[in-house]
């Protein structure tokens, strides 16, 4: 029997991949052919760095005001809005095809997380997202019990 090494972010990651493909079955969701304007999501990758997990959304076209970044009972959400904006020729139209609408997407955070520790940088339509020692609030803690001497009666 081989040892396997859990990846608690890559856990997150599969239950993030899950709840979108249930969504998508009922028209909610991102990915594949059926992305229309209404149901616009961002891509997100959720790495370990270190001890820190680091949640980098893709954010093209979008203002820092656009976005908000708030963490509420254990949960880390992103929203936001994209805008349509159009464009003309004088010799023609230009044909562009924009998602636009309000999104969000959530993580799960470890317990034990210090919303105040997160931090947020946006720079070239990519958000990162860094949540310092996360992966030492995942690590299993361990107390050993001393034993007594016990009598027997």
């Amino acid at each position: 029997m081989a040892i396997m090494r859990w990846d608690p972010f890559g856990e997150l990651l599969s239950m993030q991949r899950d709840t979108d493909r249930l969504l998508r079955r009922f028209g909610l969701g991102s990915g594949g052919n059926d992305e229309s304007a209404l149901s616009w999501l961002p891509r997100i990758d959720v790495k370990a760095e270190g001890d820190d997990m680091v949640v980098y959304a893709e954010l093209p076209g979008l203002e820092r005001d656009d976005i908000d970044v708030e963490v509420t009972e254990g949960v880390l959400t992103i929203k936001g809005e994209r805008t349509s904006d159009s464009e003309k020729e004088d010799e023609g139209y230009i044909i562009r095809e924009r998602s636009y609408g309000s999104f969000h997407r959530s993580v799960a955070l470890p317990e034990g997380i210090d919303p105040g520790s997160i931090h947020a940088d946006y720079t070239d339509g990519v958000l990162e997202v860094r949540i310092p020692k996360a992966a030492e609030a995942l690590t299993p803690k361990t107390h050993r019990v001393a034993l007594g001497v016990g009598s027997k009666e």
